[in-house]
């Protein structure tokens, strides 16, 4: 037993813990909680609870990465936006018959087939996101496995010409599945951000229907409301004097007339 440990090193188990410092095994068990969620351990189901690897802690709380939601953007473009290194994971691809419900999210009908494809991506090697795809056959006849390896967007566009334009997003938070637990690193029941989609080309035609699970702590959405939303990131200083520096113009441009 150590009194320091190295980032992504494992630490004692909770039996280890309590026989060494001989308390209780739910005293053990909270003090870890909160380390958890703070952000300087995180639990690996199967394996053991490790320290977390540098810059994913700031100041004691998981440092998120930030998806803004003014345009359309990738999950490769989030992550390297964010300084770190973008790997996938493909899981399934496959040729099938959509839903109902993609069907009609697609504008297709259930007799078209569809690409469905499960892709984890990690940030630095961290799992950020289970993402699952459904796109038009008829729209990428062609597209392989090896494609989905990297930015989908990017081949969509220099293997099809296809020009993305636009997308409708819904967001929720729910509780980790099994699944979620296992794909993503996570207990289950800790948070998960659900988001469902649709993009849309350039011709209207929808793209592709998705549903991402994001690890909770490890992402946060930033939406800007209101006739001032694009002030919204500036400090209220910075927002003041600009309001200031707008009223004189407008001052300005009355005396002029």
């Amino acid at each position: 037993m150590r009194g320091e440990y190295s980032l992504g090193e494992p630490i004692p188990t909770e039996d280890q813990l309590q026989k060494y410092y001989g308390i209780s095994r739910t005293t053990v068990r909270l003090a870890l909680a909160k380390l958890v969620n703070e952000g300087y351990i995180r639990r690996q189901q199967g394996k053991g609870t490790y320290v977390n690897p540098q810059g994913l802690v700031t100041k004691g709380r998981p440092k998120p990465l930030s998806r803004d939601m003014f345009g359309v953007k990738s999950t490769t473009q989030i992550i390297q936006s964010a300084g770190m290194k973008v790997r996938t994971e493909v899981l399934d691809f496959a040729r099938e018959l959509p839903s109902e419900d993609v069907a009609e999210k697609l504008g297709i009908n259930e007799k078209d087939p569809v690409l469905h494809f499960e892709r984890v991506r990690y940030a630095d090697d961290r799992p950020l996101v289970l993402e699952k795809s459904w796109i038009p056959a008829a729209q990428c006849p062609d597209l392989k496995r090896e494609d989905i390896k990297g930015s989908l967007y990017l081949v969509l566009f220099k293997k099809y010409h296809h020009h993305i334009a636009a997308a409708h997003q819904s967001l929720r938070a729910i509780l980790a599945s099994e699944l979620d637990a296992r794909i993503l690193d996570l207990q289950i029941g800790e948070a998960v951000m659900l988001v469902h989609g649709v993009t849309y080309l350039d011709d209207g035609r929808a793209i592709e229907a998705q549903e991402s699970h994001f690890r909770g702590q490890s992402i946060e959405f930033i939406i800007e409301l209101g006739k001032y939303s694009q002030y919204a990131r500036l400090m209220p200083h910075d927002l003041l004097r600009r309001r200031k520096s707008t009223a004189m113009k407008a001052v300005g441009s009355t005396a002029g007339h």
